[in-house]
């Protein structure tokens, strides 16, 4: 059994984010882009968006200096790692890698969203690169997990010659040990396999080894596999020489196009349902009606939507997303609240709200600006920040 990362005790059923390889849908989100963090508790029937596509949008903010928020693309490595002495989780609470590389970063960096905007490059590519020494193939991380402090198992997403440890297959496990900057094989594809085999019975080929997490009620080890494509969603457990884990098969997570799991991060806390600030494009035009869909409320729930110019963060513990994004001193909030034009309204029959935004008419010489909205359910918190391009 794999010694477990210490954290704290869990409250109530197991939960889990993950991201898809490819765009789907649940049965109240027409779409959750394939780099959209979804949350799934075990018990429930299906799965809710946590921190969709355009609200990690939002998070990162312009990267690149064009004047537009910069979409990250598909999100293929999720991990759980909350920061010291925070109370709150929030998404700055999880390292996340993605499956292509830009000219902020590489496919192979872990990051770890600011405190405000932007990210910071949690483990560099670099890093994983020294304690393997390929010589051939691309590195790019594919998985990961912490398994203990200062010990991170990954997996990658291609196979890699000549390493340290000879060649590695994209169905390996390794171990990154961080204060000696080494690395370890924990499973071979081959384990990996028997693993599978011994859950389903079968012998088709697992390829990938997709993601990786470390499941709390057991403190094992468990993943998600490219194929056979009727279990490409289905977490897997290294328990009792290869286990599927009961309440986490693929038809648990409620999607209605088929898609793989390739990122999957159990939480070992409480891990609130925010709800969703949904819109369509985040682009409007000035002196139009603008309108936004809040999803996932609570029915007959009161509440009140934000605006602002300028972002912020403020820890909000168990509130939703966690943490309130907007700058308090920003003046178009402060005559908004001084105004009392947060327009309060109350969820419908299905945890429902559709709020109007009258856009201004920008000032003259001023040919854009970035709005920030964010809404507030009374007694449940906040959605996460969405920003909305004015030009």
């Amino acid at each position: 059994m794999l010694e477990t990362i210490a954290l704290l005790a869990l409250q109530g059923p197991p939960t889990a984010l993950a991201s898809s390889t490819s765009d789907t849908s649940f049965a109240a989100d027409p779409l959750v882009r394939d780099e959209s963090w979804f949350r799934r508790q075990e018990g429930a029937i299906g799965s809710a968006p946590y921190l969709g596509g355009h609200g990690l949008q939002t998070l990162l903010g312009d990267l690149t200096g064009d004047g537009f928020d910069d979409v990250p693309g598909d999100v293929d490595a999720l991990v759980w790692s909350p920061r010291p002495g925070v109370g709150e989780v929030s998404p700055h609470d999880f390292l996340f890698s993605t499956r292509a590389s830009t000219a902020q970063y590489e496919d192979g960096d872990l990051l770890r969203l600011a405190e405000g905007q932007g990210f910071v490059v949690e483990i560099a590519e670099s890093v994983f690169l020294a304690a393997i020494l390929p010589t051939g193939g691309s590195f790019d991380l594919d998985a990961a997990t912490w398994i203990a402090a200062d010990r991170l198992a990954f997996s990658v997403a291609s196979d890699l010659t000549g390493t340290v440890l000879g060649d590695v297959l994209d169905g390996d496990v390794l171990v990154l040990d961080r204060p000696t900057s080494t690395v370890s094989r924990l499973y071979t594809e081959a384990q990996i396999q028997a693993f599978v085999d011994h859950a389903t019975g079968g012998t088709s080929a697992v390829g990938d080894v997709l993601s990786l997490s470390v499941y709390p009620p057991t403190g094992e080890l468990v993943f998600t596999i490219q194929s056979p494509s009727a279990a490409d969603a289905t977490v897997f457990g290294e328990g009792a020489g290869g286990r599927i884990l009961t309440g986490w098969e693929e038809s648990d997570w409620g999607f209605q196009q088929a898609t793989e799991l390739d990122a999957l991060a159990f939480v070992s806390k409480d891990l609130p349902q925010p709800p969703q600030l949904v819109v369509d494009d985040p682009h409007a035009s000035p002196g139009s009606v603008f309108s936004f869909l809040v999803r996932h409320g609570t029915p007959g729930m009161l509440a009140e939507g934000f605006l602002a110019l300028s972002s912020d963060y403020h820890g909000q513990p168990g509130q939703g997303i966690g943490f309130f994004g907007l700058d308090p001193n920003d003046r178009w909030l402060r005559r908004q609240i001084q105004r009392g034009r947060t327009h309060p309204t109350y969820f419908d029959s299905v945890g429902q709200i559709l709020f109007d935004w009258q856009v201004p008419v920008l000032p003259p010489g001023v040919n854009r600006a970035r709005v920030i909205f964010q809404v507030l359910e009374h007694g449940r918190g906040w959605t996460p920040p969405l920003a909305i391009r004015v030009e």
